[in-house]
């Protein structure tokens, strides 16, 4: 299933159902917090390629810069918007079924990288670590602290696709080969298109958890939790 259709799956999915905009509150707070938030965005990519970060210290400075950060900027400045949340019973079973329908068409899961060589406790530490830090951490700063202030600053659409670049470029830190412009396509095809159909999951529904599980379901976890049952 090609990302196009996952997105107008999710677009789709209730049909005719009202936008949920985000209402800026305090303009100069949601300025400032944009803005430091943008910043980190694009310096935590710099750090990693220029420190040449690994391992356990591109997890520790993921939690630093990815988590912690960002929510020491929204707390300071609280208050500088508002989003509106829906009650009604398809903002729970609309995102569940687009999920399901995604996860289920995936068929890049299935060639699983050689873990053999790998103790299975250390596995599980780290897909565990990922699930956390890239799962959890990740759509916690892009789609919920970001691209909430981008869209209540330039609408939804706008601020959906700025949040996927960004998101996308975070990658370089990490998946760079030393090739600038190859890996810049690289990224904005491969985990940009990721980031557009997480950031409509977040614009269209609100559902904070189905993204994080979304993207969770993406890193590959259930599958490594397989293989550390199986041995």
């Amino acid at each position: 299933m090609s990302m196009s259709v996952r997105i107008a799956l999710a677009l789709l999915v209730p049909p005719q159902t009202r936008s949920l905009p985000v209402r800026a509150l305090r303009r100069g707070r949601l300025l400032a917090s944009t803005a430091a938030l943008a910043a980190l965005a694009l310096a935590f990519p710099v750090v990693v390629a220029a420190a040449g970060l690994r391992g356990e210290d591109y997890v520790l400075a993921k939690t630093v810069g990815v988590i912690l950060l960002p929510l020491l900027v929204v707390v300071t400045l609280r208050g500088a918007v508002a989003t509106a949340t829906p009650r009604a019973a398809w903002r729970w079973w609309a995102p569940v079924l687009v999920v399901a329908v995604w996860a289920s068409a995936r068929s890049w899961v299935s060639e699983m990288p050689d873990y053999s060589s790998v103790a299975a406790a250390d596995l599980l530490v780290a897909a565990t670590a990922t699930a956390v830090t890239a799962g959890l951490g990740e759509e916690l700063f892009y789609r919920r602290l970001l691209q909430t202030r981008l869209e209540a600053l330039l609408g939804g659409g706008p601020g959906v696709v700025l949040t996927s670049l960004a998101f996308a470029l975070m990658h370089l830190g990490s998946h760079g080969t030393g090739d600038l412009v190859a890996d810049v396509a690289r990224v904005v095809v491969a985990q940009g298109t990721f980031g557009l159909f997480v950031g409509v999951l977040w614009w269209r529904y609100r559902n904070f958890t189905l993204v994080v599980v979304a993207h969770v379901l993406a890193n590959g976890y259930p599958e490594v939790v397989a293989e550390v049952l199986s041995r």
